[in-house]
């Protein structure tokens, strides 16, 4: 058991540092085009800095009830930034726990399961919604609008951070 810890504390460390790494890429590449006024914009939406938000702001001015876009970007912005902040630093303490002795790598390896269930659905969750959500309910407003959406490298980044708490699981599993 003691060999065990040796290196599987090391997964939920990695997966805590491409948590963090997926912060400085954009999240998606988003396109937007909408009829009435006729505009179209595309550009990234990253956790941090500049991208489609600051496109779509002098839109509003004409167009008040895209708001309602720019609060579901928003709010993706936000939920990446806080639950991968998180995230990193609850990865980080659960390997050290086990490093030490402190946790018991059972109990560690169900968290981590969950875990990287959680990115990897959390993802495919997020890019639906995106994709379906937000043109649906500005449709309810009365506002047709098309949107593009591509998976950026933050996000596949998240992919990456999910298999490889996964990955950690099995291999916890494997060395019982």
């Amino acid at each position: 058991m003691a060999e065990t810890k040796d290196f599987l504390f090391l997964f939920p460390i990695i997966t805590a540092a491409v948590l963090l790494l997926s912060l400085l890429f954009p999240i998606m590449s988003v396109s937007i085009y909408y009829s009435v006024i006729p505009f179209s914009i595309a550009g990234d939406l990253s956790p941090f800095g500049a991208g489609i938000m600051e496109q779509l702001e002098p839109y509003l001015l004409i167009e008040p009830d895209l708001s309602g876009l720019q609060m579901g970007l928003l709010f993706i912005r936000i939920a990446f930034i806080v639950f991968f902040i998180l995230g990193a630093l609850l990865l980080i303490i659960s390997g050290i726990r086990v490093k030490t002795g402190n946790r018991e790598l059972k109990k560690a390896r169900k968290k981590w399961l969950r875990n990287g269930i959680f990115y990897i659905i959390g993802n495919i969750l997020l890019y639906v919604f995106f994709l379906y959500g937000i043109p649906f309910s500005l449709e309810q407003l009365g506002i047709t609008i098309n949107l593009g959406v591509i998976m950026g490298i933050g996000m596949i980044l998240t992919y990456v951070a999910g298999g490889i708490l996964i990955l950690a699981y099995i291999l916890a599993k494997i060395s019982e």
